[in-house]
């Protein structure tokens, strides 16, 4: 068995039938939220994903989505099966979070911070439309919570869980699964029994040939249409990377990282940050690290295009600072605003035409306006 030092071990929070009450009425709030402010029908990747269930094609762009859209084609309107699983996340990611905060907090500050995770506008908007993001809302959150289970309680079925819902996240949204793979590397040779490491990744690898295989297949199956995943790749990084050269596009492309995040969670970034720095020699806060770290670095440095593309990173930055309630209550209230209230800024400075870039359309203005999608290069010199 993997060293254990006691006073490494998780507590055991004293979760109970008032935790189950708290976690319902978060869950009730965001169900709530989600009904009150859906999007169109069909929204972002929505009608190419429809239309590629449509065709039994069930691929798009890398990379591709294909258990999505295979999901979704097992119900007889898979424009709706997207739109119910995209208020299910948001729903069961907020309960999840919330059980997980319990680990790191008392019941108030964890009902405070699942607030302020929910209200985040990337991560609330990500909710309202259809497509692939909102399944990050849930599955790492619930994968680290799954570990944190494990390592309190040695029950095996967590462990399964554990692997099983990181493969599932990973096959609805690939990419994200691989950024938080190294926290999954990190705990099952750090924490967990050597006995235990062979089955739990085998049982991931075995969960995710499930949809990588199909995935394969089904774009070689198509003759023509979307671009291979090496291809599509190569094309966007040969533009959008930083490391390839400093210019307007790869400038832009960080900034589509770091904009949003600062708007989103200035009042507790700080401290997320102070506490990431201060604990980091504690293993729960080294999870977290690894959660956050390789994905932003690929992000910053290489790709990502839009801030919902920060849904699977931002409950970790929120648990870094769960301990801060009232911070996560502003938190909660500013994204609320901004969300609901939001509207394009009337002017050409350049700030302005960042955050009606970057912000707006991620509101319940841009919902209910989809035709309204400036970019800052068509504003830039009063819009010329």
């Amino acid at each position: 068995m993997a060293n254990r030092n006691a006073s490494e071990v998780a507590p055991k929070p004293l979760v109970g039938r008032r935790d189950s009450c708290v976690a319902a009425t978060l869950a009730v709030l965001v169900l709530v939220s989600q009904l009150l402010f859906r999007g169109p029908v069909y929204f972002a990747d929505g009608p190419s994903l429809v239309e590629a269930i449509v065709d039994k094609i069930y691929v798009i762009q890398p990379p591709g989505y294909w258990l999505l859209c295979r999901i979704a084609g097992l119900f007889p309107d898979p424009g709706a099966a997207i739109g119910a699983m995209n208020i299910f996340f948001p729903v069961a990611g907020v309960v999840a979070f919330y059980y997980t905060a319990r680990f790191f907090a008392e019941a108030w500050s964890a009902f405070a911070a699942g607030l302020a995770y929910a209200s985040i506008f990337y991560i609330w908007f990500s909710g309202e439309i259809h497509s692939s993001y909102a399944s990050q809302i849930l599955f790492p959150v619930a994968t680290f919570y799954a570990l944190l289970r494990y390592d309190r309680d040695r029950a095996n079925w967590t462990l399964w869980a554990a692997a099983a819902l990181f493969s599932l996240g990973a096959g609805l949204r690939p990419s994200d699964g691989a950024f938080v793979g190294p926290m999954v590397v990190y705990y099952a040779f750090s924490r967990m029994p050597r006995w235990a490491r062979l089955p739990f990744f085998s049982l991931i690898a075995v969960l995710c040939l499930g949809w990588v295989v199909p995935t394969i297949l089904a774009y070689r199956g198509i003759d023509s249409g979307p671009e291979s995943p090496g291809q599509y790749v190569q094309r966007i990084v040969s533009v959008k990377s930083i490391l390839f050269g400093v210019n307007p596009y790869s400038l832009a492309n960080s900034a589509r990282y770091a904009i949003p995040l600062l708007v989103a969670l200035w009042p507790v970034l700080a401290t997320a940050v102070l506490n990431g720095v201060k604990n980091r020699d504690e293993w729960r806060t080294r999870l977290m690290l690894l959660w956050i770290v390789p994905g932003s670095l690929f992000f910053v440095l290489i790709l990502i295009t839009d801030p919902t593309y920060l849904d699977f990173l931002s409950a970790a930055i929120v648990l870094l600072a769960v301990k801060a309630p009232r911070r996560m209550l502003a938190t909660a209230v500013w994204n609320a605003v901004l969300f609901i209230g939001m509207q394009p800024i009337p002017s050409h400075r350049l700030v302005a035409e960042v955050v009606n870039s970057y912000i707006v359309p991620y509101t319940r203005y841009g919902l209910e306006h989809r035709d309204w999608t400036p970019r800052l290069s068509e504003m830039v010199n009063g819009g010329k």
